[in-house]
């Protein structure tokens, strides 16, 4: 039987270090409704970026916002513990991608988060929220958007 070549490691995804992850080693980094519960998702994207090995991949789900979530929702306990404070907002998210270097990323799957509070929704107003599945690629030489040339 031949030995696995998975690895699992417990740490903080802001600072991959903390667990003995070295530069670009990882083929594959899988994450599920994690980095919206970053603090600071820049750098947890970062670290994903440094970790993975050229041609590796990002697969993650997560929860995004059609806007930006007003600072006052964003210190509130609940609201992070039901996952909605911390919803990156998607130009947010497509600038940070493209700031670091992921210009390949694709969504695989996306569906609309229904708030089933009615407290929590009234407290939300008008913000969407979406569940999105993207795969994200550490590649170089491609323009930062893919176009269709027929």
């Amino acid at each position: 039987m031949k030995e696995s070549n998975v690895d699992f490691r417990l740490g903080n995804i802001e600072d991959l270090s903390q667990s003995n992850i070295k530069d670009e080693s990882i083929d594959v980094v899988i994450s599920n409704c994690v980095l919206n519960l970053c603090s600071n998702k820049e750098k947890a994207f970062r670290e994903i970026w440094r970790v993975l090995r050229w041609g590796g991949e990002l697969y993650f789900s997560d929860v995004y916002s059609d806007r930006r979530i007003p600072l006052e929702f964003q210190q509130d306990k609940t609201l992070w513990g039901e996952c909605l404070s911390g919803a990156l907002y998607l130009e947010d998210f497509r600038r940070v991608m493209q700031k670091i270097g992921f210009l390949d990323f694709r969504v695989i799957s996306k569906s609309d988060i229904t708030i089933g509070n009615p407290e929590i929704q009234k407290l939300m107003g008008p913000i969407k929220f979406y569940s999105i599945t993207y795969r994200a690629f550490k590649i170089q030489g491609i323009e930062d958007k893919c176009e269709d040339f027929g």
